[in-house]
């Protein structure tokens, strides 16, 4: 199992290393964010705060890197509205190519290293991607994505909503690589992936046994180990200030719920 998580590892940092360093982002940067006019400053100032809340967290981002996530927010209709000669303003249709991949790549390799299932039943967790579902995320957790889409004469869809969404995943992945993808990602849909199988949603089991018995304050905590390329998330998870169970995993959510597990079977002994 451990050299199985590893490899994958071994595998993500190379899409992480070739992709952002050489072709993908050289693609987006060099041929086409070099003729896009900077947006404005109330624009900027609008994509600035709704990324730096969570679950995005992303400041300390340039004038010239701001582009790529308006771009991300950019419907084509906007473009096509005549404010903007085409050349100059991007829609965000080739970052929602992008950030499909992306976004799906993510879920498949939370899939494979925190729970064993069979494949079926991965892929239909996978689900959780498709458009209705993402517009539908994106409303409920308030992420802000919906209010923000720029368009013209457009009525705002779900598949406006879930395209805009992709391609934001795209454009954190060209700024700040596969890992800061990857937990953003992993704190928007950890929960709606888990879900799919009560059975198995053991961090929400534990909630839902402490606050019926009122057990006291649920707490969890997380320290790194391993090496560099292969790294360990160690979790342990405290009930009323008594710590009663400790996971490891390569993701920290996997870690969380390896811990509630733990917990829970304290529990019921």
């Amino acid at each position: 199992m451990e050299e199985r998580d590893c490899a994958l590892q071994s595998m993500t940092m190379k899409l992480s290393i070739t992709w952002p360093g050489s072709r993908i982002s050289g693609l987006f940067w060099r041929t086409r964010h070099r003729r896009m006019d900077p947006p404005g400053r109330d624009r900027v100032e609008e994509l600035r705060a709704l990324l730096a809340r969570p679950p995005f967290e992303i400041t300390g981002i340039d004038d010239n890197t701001i582009a790529i996530y308006d771009r991300a927010l950019t419907h084509r209709s906007y473009t096509n509205g005549g404010e903007y000669p085409a050349a100059v303003a991007e829609d965000n249709e080739r970052l929602e190519f992008l950030g499909n991949y992306i976004l799906d790549f993510i879920i498949a390799e939370h899939l494979y290293t925190g729970y064993e299932i069979p494949p079926g039943e991965m892929n239909r967790r996978l689900q959780v991607t498709r458009n209705t579902k993402l517009a539908e995320i994106v409303r409920l957790q308030g992420l802000g994505i919906d209010r923000v889409v720029r368009r013209r004469g457009q009525a705002l869809t779900d598949s406006i909503i879930a395209d805009a969404f992709e391609a934001l995943i795209g454009a954190i992945y060209l700024d700040r690589g596969l890992d800061l993808a990857r937990n953003v990602v992993l704190a928007i849909f950890e929960d709606e992936i888990a879900d799919c199988d009560t059975d198995r949603n053991y961090r929400g089991r534990l909630q839902e046994h402490v606050s019926r018995e009122s057990l006291g304050d649920l707490e969890y905590t997380f320290h790194q180990t391993g090496p560099g390329n292969c790294p360990t998330w160690v979790a342990r998870v405290s009930v009323g200030g008594t710590p009663y169970g400790e996971g490891r995993a390569r993701t920290k959510q996997a870690a969380a719920m390896t811990a509630a597990k733990e917990a829970l079977s304290r529990f019921e002994e």
